[in-house]
């Protein structure tokens, strides 16, 4: 029985990130986008590999992997690499990054467990030393990648968590612009936290990166995955039929490979295979918790972000809005509600545009409100 590979590569765009990284103006990206639109699995099985492909040394970084203790991830991560530099190089790196596919995968298999579980009770305060170590490491993988060193950092927003992760911030801004010719890709689970570090001018890493949105898998995605189920499983469904579930579900992939387990385990219908995704969507997302906290008017405003309104505070919108809920509605009300909605982490912003944040949430409050 040979496996079956489901992933859907996007070669271009990560040899487009490299050279954006290592001949563009600024060394630094960070990729934005909500959770759960594949942006980890895209740093280990496209990015990680393509960069060694191209004589880059990658060192890949999960923040969430030690969450106490993010100088310990960091410390961790680029001391396995430097050892593998002294053995056979693709091999050993090739190696580090299939375990940590093993564990995206496991982790994409726990249901419910969208966010890592963390409490700032626990949180680690890194001595001097530990902190001294960051720039030690950073430092010898220069001396020994020069300008080919790629450092990829996942869950950057963690260090954002806890006050007492701000001195690793310092330590690691301090460490990457000393040695500035170091390629480095940050991503994150949460647009909004990531945004929040690199655009707030009292934040260590302000302005210290170029800011990408990080793309939606497409159509093709879809036709990978019908096509896959046919090929290797003798299962036909609708690929238009499939594709408006995607786009039903805010293009989510985790989601969409979680339709794809259902329907290649049970041999269902896609209605019985979409009914059972939107039912946990539902429960892992408490819609139904979330809905009960939301006012006539927080509903409104999200089917208008929904609509990629971005004037929320207009005078068109505000009496717009004041028609829908039948009373009269302030600008001051709007920012009320919105801030509400960020605070829930429903919404996020970036600049003057809204995203949301939970998918499938919005078509679950248009099918269960009046």
């Amino acid at each position: 029985m040979k496996k079956v590979n489901w992933h859907f590569q996007r070669k271009t765009l990560a040899e487009s990130y490299l050279q954006t990284v290592y001949q563009g103006a600024m060394s630094r990206i960070a990729l934005l986008d909500v959770r759960r639109t594949g942006k980890t699995t895209f740093l280990l099985k496209d990015l990680y590999p393509i960069a060694l492909e191209n004589g880059f040394i990658p060192v890949y970084i999960n923040l969430w992997g030690e969450p106490d203790s993010p100088t310990l991830a960091i410390t961790q991560a680029l001391n396995n690499t430097l050892n593998a530099l002294n053995e056979t190089v693709t091999g050993k790196l090739s190696e580090l990054a299939n375990s940590e596919i093993k564990k995206l995968e496991v982790g994409n298999n726990v249901f419910g467990k969208a966010t890592i579980e963390f409490s700032d009770k626990n949180a680690h305060k890194p001595s001097e030393s530990e902190l001294f170590k960051i720039g030690q490491l950073v430092e010898a993988l220069f001396n020994k990648c020069g300008d080919k060193a790629l450092i990829i950092i996942d869950e950057i927003q963690h260090l954002a968590s806890s006050e007492k992760f701000l001195s690793v911030q310092h330590a690691l801004r301090t460490a990457l612009d000393t040695y500035s010719d170091i390629c480095v890709v940050f991503a994150g689970s949460s647009r909004s936290g990531v945004n929040a570090m690199f655009s707030d001018k009292d934040k260590p890493f302000y302005d210290s990166a170029f800011m990408i949105d990080f793309p939606r898998l497409g159509e093709e995605f879809v036709r990978h995955c019908c096509d896959t189920l046919r090929e290797h499983f003798d299962l036909n469904y609708d690929a238009l039929a499939v594709n408006a579930f995607y786009e039903e579900i805010d293009k989510s992939p985790f989601w969409m490979m979680k339709l794809m387990t259902y329907l290649m385990a049970h041999k269902a219908s896609l209605t019985e295979g979409t009914d059972y995704i939107k039912a946990l969507m539902i429960q892992d997302g408490d819609f139904e918790g979330l809905k009960k906290r939301l006012r006539d008017l927080d509903i409104e405003i999200l089917r208008l972000i929904r609509q990629e309104k971005t004037a929320l505070y207009s005078a068109q919108v505000v009496e717009e809005l004041s028609k829908t809920v039948a009373s009269e509605v302030t600008t001051s009300a709007i920012q009320t509600s919105v801030k509400k909605l960020k605070g829930m982490e429903i919404i996020s912003q970036y600049a003057d545009k809204y995203y949301i944040e939970s998918p499938g949430f919005i078509r679950y409050l248009e099918a269960n409100s009046p």
